[in-house]
């Protein structure tokens, strides 16, 4: 795992933590953020892994 992918992890929970705490308004907007790094994570395991799903480096 990354740096990155670790930060992007670690944000992830927190994000969700406040989400779970957070009037509607903002809960919206913090999952639409958890959404965003979701996704990166998601690009980042796809350029990292071949498809044989053997690891392979950028």
């Amino acid at each position: 795992m990354t740096a990155d992918a670790k930060f992007l992890r670690e944000q992830l929970t927190l994000i969700r933590e406040l989400a779970d705490q957070a009037d509607p308004h903002i809960r919206k907007r913090l999952l639409a953020l958890a959404e965003k790094y979701e996704r990166r994570l998601a690009e980042q395991n796809g350029r990292n892994v071949g498809f044989d799903g053997s690891s392979r480096t950028p």
